[in-house]
């Protein structure tokens, strides 16, 4: 009999992390058998059940689904209404587990460990942390963190970067493993067919960044860099795809920042917003660039690996996550983080050299194809779960 997992995530919509957790529940074909267990309906639960994954809705109060550090939203007394709310949560958690005979819990997001450290007690079965977060900025939850880690069974990490933050939080005795996510290398390859709905002129060059519209991400320096880009290049042309599903975001209207940036520097004709995509590896074709200029803390870098795979070179922040997938003027271009007239300087010496795009595109390909087999991935991953868990 498989072992059966049940898999908390803190959001019932799709970005990059939800995106790498059904990649990797896909391949694991049932051993072990995997439940999904969801706070909120929404686009994961539709994506989960195409996968043929069982995915169940497990309802978390307003309060927990809205305090968020990162936006401001974690005040006394925003912190206090999601404490007083989560024992519950933990409990209806817990009885869940019961009830599919779970021998383990992986929890994918912070608000997941938390409320999974509070449930084991009761179901007692091994705790895992799948960690994808930097914890810059985030003292509550470090706190928290800290607090609960002696609950935990083991770490799993996306990078050495976040494995470097979870140490900063963990119990000594909790066992920390590096797992990066799984790249489908099928379906992110070079060579696909471009979307109808974009169409690029002869001599452009198509800059582009793929990420939740969120600070972190850093849209805006990206659009700073294009002013510069476009007095060296007129050819230029630059393209945002994203959307911002985070509940504790809504309030920032960072997204009408952007398109008011790009109204107030001139740049209507040359830039466009595409909104979510379904069809990234098509958006990719697209590109002769893929930047990732980020402000605040990435644990990995998922659209710059997807990138790599299909062969677009990559101009990514020297810092966290990106720095450890990309090798400085061999498999991609490593810009100073904030540094606006440096990211446009790469932009526009990369714009200009075909030589060099198609040489850093070629390396990230075969860097991928070497370091990031999906069947050894999944093999360690199953490794790592069985050493925690066993058959009830």
């Amino acid at each position: 009999m498989p072992l059966q997992i049940g898999v908390l995530n803190s959001s019932g919509q799709v970005g990059g992390a939800e995106i790498s957790l059904l990649e990797l529940i896909r391949r694991l074909d049932g051993t072990p058998k995997v439940t999904l267990i969801l706070p909120e309906d929404g686009l994961l639960r539709e994506k989960a059940s195409q996968a043929g994954i069982d995915a169940r809705i497990l309802p978390w109060p307003e309060r927990i689904m809205m305090v968020g550090e990162r936006a401001g939203l974690h005040g006394i007394r925003e912190t206090i209404s999601a404490a007083s709310a989560s024992p519950g949560t933990a409990r209806r958690l817990a009885k869940f587990l019961c009830s599919i005979d779970a021998d383990g819990l992986i929890t994918n997001g912070i608000k997941a460990h938390i409320l999974g450290a509070l449930a084991r007690r009761a179901c007692n079965i091994p705790l895992v942390w799948y960690f994808r977060d930097g914890l810059q900025g985030r003292r509550i939850s470090s706190l928290l963190l800290r607090l609960y880690s002696s609950r935990c069974s083991g770490v799993i990490a996306i990078s050495r970067y976040v494995e470097s933050e979870a140490r900063r939080v963990l119990a000594r005795s909790v066992p920390v493993h590096v797992l990066y996510n799984i790249i489908d290398l099928e379906k992110y390859r070079p060579g696909i067919a471009p979307p109808q709905d974009l169409v690029k002129t002869r001599g452009e060059i198509w800059y582009g960044v793929i990420g939740a519209i969120t600070p972190l991400k850093g849209q805006d320096l990206f659009l700073r860099a294009c002013e510069k880009v476009c007095q060296a290049l007129p050819e230029a042309r630059f393209i945002i795809v994203g959307s911002n599903f985070y509940r504790t975001e809504a309030r920032m209207q960072y997204g009408d920042d952007l398109h008011r940036q790009v109204r107030e520097s001139g740049l209507q004709d040359r830039v466009r917003f595409l909104g979510q995509r379904s069809d990234i590896p098509q958006v990719l074709s697209t590109l002769d660039v893929l930047v990732q200029p980020n402000r605040g803390p990435e644990g990995l870098g998922r659209s710059v690996l997807e990138a790599m795979a299909c062969a677009v070179p990559v101009i990514a922040v020297n810092r966290w996550g990106p720095a450890e997938l990309i090798q400085d003027e061999e498999t991609g271009l490593l810009t100073p983080w904030m540094g606006v007239d440096a990211l446009a300087e790469r932009m526009i010496r990369v714009g200009r050299d075909v030589a060099l795009r198609t040489r850093l595109g070629a390396n990230g390909r075969n860097w991928v194809l070497q370091n990031f087999v999906p069947d050894v991935q999944v093999a360690r991953f199953r490794e790592i779960m069985n050493s925690y868990v066993t058959v009830n």
